[in-house]
């Protein structure tokens, strides 16, 4: 028998062994939760920029030339190129015969997996600059990536993103934007894949707007690179200078500015607080008031850590050492994540300062605080890591924890808005008959939804007696308010509006009044409270007068309750807003 001695290089196997099992049983806990909250909320409905995926597909189906098609797949949509999710969606309709929503949702939200691989293959390369005491490391192993890397997970896979998470076109251009970028300034810092960079790099142009800033990013990073590593190949610039000089001219070929912008950029101080806000918008997950002003502190915080690495950067080259892969990592993705801070704060601040912290933003603030976390990790003494590991979890995992409760009305919200949306288009009568066109039935299939069962109770007459509800109408719009009906549950239970004119019964979502985050940590079910309020605008509803009733869905079963109130509407506006899809 062989017998191995207990040696420190054994020992330090076996440490290296348990880490990676802790490290990956920690990593599964976020991916968990993530997938379970968006497989439970999810559906399979179109939100506003959805419809043009559909529309895509009929128009390139109409195309007889091989240019026409190039120029569906191409044209312009708001300010962005967004090749990318129209080529998901037409692989989604001829694999499976219909595209669904739920896939590009799938897809889109996958992205955050491949973020966190990027930040653990960054932590895993800044390994290979630490010499061990045995011997210098040529290449880094397993638990190298994955070691400090929960933190992140936690981070990046929260519900903080939950109106991303669960918007088919959003998830893919919102998501993977960031993914391209990320992935292309990998490669620039980390190896000398430049064709495989530049490929990434289109990937980006062609994914949203903003993935136009990977060129000047990737230039920056590369020129660098050119002065100050000795020796250094100047063709690695020469050729990504050749791509943005033919990228970028052919991404304004034929555009047209979008119309809608803000008719003001706000005064100097409203844009600085708003940048502020925009990069500490992950604040507002936690239990601190004004949320304003709490996303604004940390995002001061976070960017003046941001400035604080600059200069230890600068020392080290002042000091003529030579800058590592991981430091041409940082100085990339983070002019990428401040870059496009300054620039949603330059279009979006007249829109009001809430608009920089919804939740469609909320990833740049989140990788901001995961690329200071992982540049910590890898620049600091390793007797020093754990320490840090040990403060990114805590914070990490209070912030996931508190974003499930802070944003689970939103998400149940979304989800039934979209479900009666879905109602609203399909039954245009006060029949339970399903209406849809042919176009819609060609590539899509309804989602299955409460009302499916409940359709005898929507269409007949109210069963209980009425519900006290205040109706204040305000301009061009309803404002309606309960404090009597109970919290029914989670999901698809809960109370709806019907309003029903002799002609056609439209369903509406309404908003369950909460309390404190606090006193629902453990069942988050706690979190609702007896009343709502919901918003109705006349635009919605066809002209004339509706009755107003409350539908309630409990355990399944469907109550239909009348209000003695009513609505009034003279129908949609004539003219809508102008825009280019």
């Amino acid at each position: 028998m062989v017998t191995q001695h207990d040696t420190r290089q054994s020992r330090q196997i076996r440490s290296g062994s348990f880490d990676l099992w802790v490290a990956m049983l920690l990593l599964l806990i976020p991916v968990f939760l993530f997938w379970y909250v968006w497989a439970s909320y999810a559906v399979n409905v179109p939100k506003w920029d959805d419809h043009v995926l559909r529309a895509f597909l009929f128009y390139l189906d109409e195309e007889t030339s091989a240019s026409g098609k190039i120029y569906q797949l191409f044209k312009q949509h708001n300010e962005h190129r967004i090749v990318y999710d129209r080529i998901i969606t037409w692989l989604d309709f001829h694999l499976f015969g219909k595209f669904s929503y739920l896939h590009l949702m799938i897809v889109g939200n996958l992205s955050l997996i491949g973020l966190i691989a990027i930040f653990g293959l960054s932590l895993g390369q800044s390994t290979i600059q630490q010499t061990s005491k045995w011997k210098p490391r040529k290449s880094f192993r397993l638990v190298d990536c994955l070691l400090y890397l929960p933190p992140v997970a936690f981070l990046l896979l929260n519900l903080s993103q939950w109106e991303n998470m669960f918007w088919g076109m959003a998830s893919l251009q919102n998501f993977t934007v960031i993914l391209w970028v990320f992935w292309a300034i990998y490669l620039l810092a980390f190896t000398q894949k430049i064709g495989a960079a530049l490929l990434v790099a289109v990937a980006a142009t062609l994914t949203s707007g903003n993935g136009l800033l990977v060129w000047p990013v990737g230039f920056a990073v590369l020129l660098l690179q050119t002065l100050l590593q000795p020796r250094s190949n100047r063709k690695p610039l020469i050729f990504w200078t050749l791509g943005a000089i033919i990228s970028i001219p052919l991404y304004f070929l034929h555009y047209e500015k979008p119309p809608g912008n803000p008719p003001s950029r706000g005064s100097f101080i409203e844009l600085i607080g708003g940048g502020l806000a925009f990069f500490g918008s992950t604040a507002e997950a936690l239990p601190i008031r004004p949320v304003i002003g709490s996303c604004m502190v940390v995002g001061g915080l976070s960017l003046l850590v941001v400035l604080g690495i600059c200069l230890y950067i600068l020392k080290k080259w002042i000091s003529h050492k030579t800058l590592s892969p991981f430091d041409y990592f940082f100085l990339g993705t983070a002019s990428f994540l401040v870059g496009t801070g300054v620039i949603v704060a330059w279009t979006r601040t007249g829109f009001g300062i809430n608009t920089l912290i919804t939740s469609r933003y909320k990833l740049y603030s989140l990788l901001l605080m995961a690329l200071l976390y992982t540049y910590i990790v890898g620049e600091i003494q390793t007797s020093a890591k754990k320490w840090i590991l040990s403060l990114g979890l805590l914070f990490s995992i209070i912030l996931m924890w508190g974003s499930y409760l802070t944003y689970l009305g939103d998400t149940i919200w979304l989800r039934q808005w979209l479900i009666t949306n879905q109602f609203n288009w399909t039954h245009k009568s006060n029949s339970s008959t399903v209406s849809i066109d042919s176009i819609s039935s060609r590539y899509i299939n309804l989602s299955p939804a409460f009302y499916d069962t409940a359709l005898p109770t929507i269409v007949s007459s109210a069963q209980s007696s009425a519900i006290d509800l205040q109706v204040n109408k305000l301009s061009g719009r309803y404002d309606i308010v309960n404090s009597t009906m109970p919290a029914l549950g989670l999901g698809d239970s809960g109370s709806y509006l019907l309003a029903r004119s002799v002609k056609r019964t439209y369903l509406f979502p309404v908003r369950q009044n909460q309390q404190s985050i606090r006193k629902a940590l453990v069942h988050p079910a706690n979190l609702f409270t007896t009343g709502f309020r919901s918003d109705i605008s006349t635009a919605e509803l066809d002209a004339g007068q509706y009755q107003l009733f409350i539908l309630t869905i409990a355990n399944e079963k469907a109550t239909l309750y009348s209000t003695n109130q009513t609505l009034e509407s003279a129908g949609p506006p004539v003219t809508t807003t102008a825009k280019n899809w």
